[in-house]
């Protein structure tokens, strides 16, 4: 079958961006394609379970949102699958996942009818791009992209959805990576580099380069001399040792603080400001790819929780502190929980920053929920979740009940997982008051939802909110 063309009509979308049939009792998935459009695909790959085709052209009348991607790497890297439609189709691509996810569960009745549109537009937005670093047959430097469906690397210099300042750092990285020929590391062959990472602040407009490496050399202050400029808007180089096999980018095994990073030049972080808070963002800190987006997040979760702005916050899933720091702001007072060590230090030092009352622990959201349960349950806080893709772990749902929280909000960014817990909200009786999309990752079908959800029954505080003393920039401890 492999090399056919087919005419097929795709009925659903997939939660990866691929138009979806079945087909032969097999599920067959195509690039480009659009359900509802009848269209010519070519099968590219046969599997046992599904079958990878691409689009080729329609059969018959074009779809009404179909246009020509403006970005000329679109079928090459494969970051943008929903480039072909337009705006509009593109949002409704996103509440069909939405809508189909909930659905499954029970809860097609809380589909939002929306999308809330990115700040920054559906180009230009993302503000951190990573790049891999590999070798070519002949033996020449190779950055860019992994190419869709394999791990060949093509460049990416014009990328549409980065940031203008982005691109032009990412050409003079290029540029002096290949002038000094710095090869990419392969446990077989040696060299050094496997992947850059640069994030540039909303804010500043600064950027970190963030060099991945097998190994290190000489050669990389030599390298972070150069890009370091007015041009690159670079105003940081840090170094991370990632010997592991497979591809994953950062390596933190063993090591409790997280990924470790070796400043090579420059400043150590950059400054992000989101919903009138000051983020320090380091070189292996999560944040968010489209800052707009996230603090446009920020307001709406700080006004949702508004009714109770006399309780205690709680963030289960903090990270460095994006949504809780507003939070702490907007309540007087808020705990909050991350697995990893760094970035509850980061989160620690950004309270400091804004002389904000909030505390941080470090460990999985299960284990340290019994000590918040003890804490703040008779106060009844308002709760915020917003864990990774695979939603909360096993137990912690229950441990949230336990706190007896005046509200919950749910921020996902996996549709599925979401509604699969908010399916256990509901059946231990409590109510879904809205489910909002945000269109976080314009031109692909990834969507930020954001649910609120109402206990049985409306707790009340049995005392004063939990006090801290405020610690000043220098002090120890933060809530340890």
């Amino acid at each position: 079958m492999r090399g056919e063309t087919l005419t097929v009509e795709p009925q659903r979308w997939q939660h990866q961006g691929f138009a979806e049939l079945d087909f032969d009792g097999r599920k067959l998935v195509v690039w480009e394609g659009i359900p509802g459009e009848s269209s010519r695909v070519t099968v590219r790959h046969e599997g046992q379970n599904r079958i990878r085709s691409e689009w080729q052209g329609a059969a018959g009348a074009p779809h009404p949102s179909r246009r020509k991607p403006p970005c000329e790497r679109y079928r090459t890297c494969g970051s943008c699958p929903l480039m072909h439609m337009d705006g509009d189709g593109q949002r409704d691509a996103r509440l069909r996942i939405v809508h189909d996810s909930l659905d499954e569960f029970g809860l097609a009745e809380h589909t939002p009818d929306s999308v809330v549109p990115s700040p920054d537009g559906d180009v230009d937005y993302r503000h951190v791009v990573k790049l891999a670093v590999g070798m070519s047959d002949r033996g020449n430097i190779r950055i860019g992209a992994f190419r869709r469906g394999s791990h060949d690397i093509i460049a990416i210099p014009d990328c549409t959805v980065a940031t203008p300042q982005l691109r032009q750092a990412m050409r003079v990285v290029a540029r002096a990576v290949i002038d000094l020929d710095i090869h990419a590391w392969s446990p077989e062959h040696g060299g050094t580099l496997r992947y850059i990472i640069l994030r540039q602040s909303r804010t500043t407009g600064m950027v970190l380069c963030t060099l991945v490496v097998g190994r290190s050399t000489r050669f990389l202050e030599t390298l972070a001399a150069r890009v370091m400029s007015v041009e690159s808007g670079i105003v940081g180089v840090h170094m991370h040792v990632n010997r592991d096999p497979g591809n994953a980018i950062f390596n933190a095994a063993g090591d409790p603080m997280g990924p470790g990073f070796t400043r090579v030049e420059g400043e150590r972080t950059i400054v992000e400001e989101l919903a009138g808070v000051k983020l320090e963002i380091g070189p292996g800190d999560f944040f968010q790819a489209n800052p707009g987006m996230a603090e446009r997040i920020a307001h709406d979760i700080v006004a949702a929780f508004a009714p109770w702005e006399d309780r205690p916050a709680v963030d289960l899933y903090c990270g460095v502190g994006a949504f809780s720091l507003p939070l702490a702001k907007a309540h007087g007072w808020l705990l909050g929980v991350e697995v990893g060590e760094g970035a509850v230090a980061r989160a620690r030092t950004n309270a400091v920053r804004n002389h904000l009352q909030a505390e941080f622990l470090a460990g999985e959201v299960a284990d340290r929920l019994p000590e918040i349960v003890a804490r703040v349950a008779d106060k009844a806080p308002v709760v915020l979740v917003d864990p990774a893709r695979r939603g909360l772990e096993e137990g912690a749902l229950d441990r949230i009940l336990e706190l007896k929280p005046a509200v919950v909000g749910y921020l996902s960014c996996n549709p599925r997982s979401l509604s699969r817990d908010l399916r256990q909200f509901v059946d231990a009786g409590w109510t879904v008051d809205f489910v909002r999309a945000y269109d976080m990752f314009p031109q692909t079908p990834h969507v930020e939802t954001f649910a609120l959800l109402r206990p049985p029954e409306a707790p009340e505080p049995a005392g004063r909110a939990p006090q801290r003393r405020i610690v000043s920039r220098g002090g120890g401890g933060h809530g340890r």
